[in-house]
């Protein structure tokens, strides 16, 4: 059977843990498999860019939903600047609060950016960041990673089954070939030239 979507892969996943009566545990052991994979993989199409707005009088911006890490913070302008990350104490110490002028730093609290100085003025931002796996559904059957890597996806929601199965004997196993597949995957050379990025945990 060619795993091709996400209702391949379920039926795919019955077969490999001989097994009819999984139907509502089998998408649980998907989402587990991507939240690992989105842990585990550093690849190309978890890229992304994504255009932010910092509000006048607001230090505080939303950050992208499915965001795992940052790479780089931008305020667009002529001309842009690349933002410098500080820490929250930092910002307390250096940065009064009355203090409003074109950003210069930031620092992620939560699921937000915080600016200083204040934003004066709206100011366009563009955020590079590293993104999770998007999640499988009936209504998202497809995603870049099962079509170009679905023994990724079986393999990892095989090692999520075992436990639910109490079958210990069979996670080395599936634990082996979920590896092979995340190390096939992240071989790839992603970053021809330069490899420099920048994390912000």
């Amino acid at each position: 059977m060619a795993i091709a979507d996400y209702s391949t892969l379920k039926s795919a996943l019955s077969t490999w843990l001989h097994r009819s009566d999984l139907t509502a545990q089998i998408p649980d052991f998907i989402a587990l498999a991507e939240a690992r994979l989105s842990a585990d993989l550093d690849a190309r199409p978890m890229e992304a860019q994504a255009t932010l707005t910092a509000t006048a009088g607001s230090s505080t911006v939303a950050l992208p939903s499915d965001m795992l890490e940052m790479r780089r913070l931008m305020v667009n302008g002529n001309p842009s600047v690349t933002l410098k990350y500080a820490t929250p104490d930092a910002i307390a110490e250096d940065y009064p609060v009355a203090l409003s002028s074109r950003p210069a730093v930031f620092a992620v609290i939560g699921q937000n950016l915080q600016l200083a100085p204040v934003p004066d003025a709206d100011y366009t931002l563009e955020l590079t960041y590293r993104k999770r796996i998007p999640a499988l559904s009936d209504t998202a059957p497809t995603n870049w990673l099962l079509t170009n890597w679905p023994n990724a996806y079986l393999y990892g929601a095989l090692c999520a089954a075992q436990p639910y199965l109490v079958n210990d004997q069979r996670l080395a196993t599936f634990e082996s070939l979920y590896q092979q597949a995340v190390a096939g995957i992240n071989g790839i050379d992603w970053y021809s030239g330069t490899t420099i990025r920048v994390r912000v945990r």
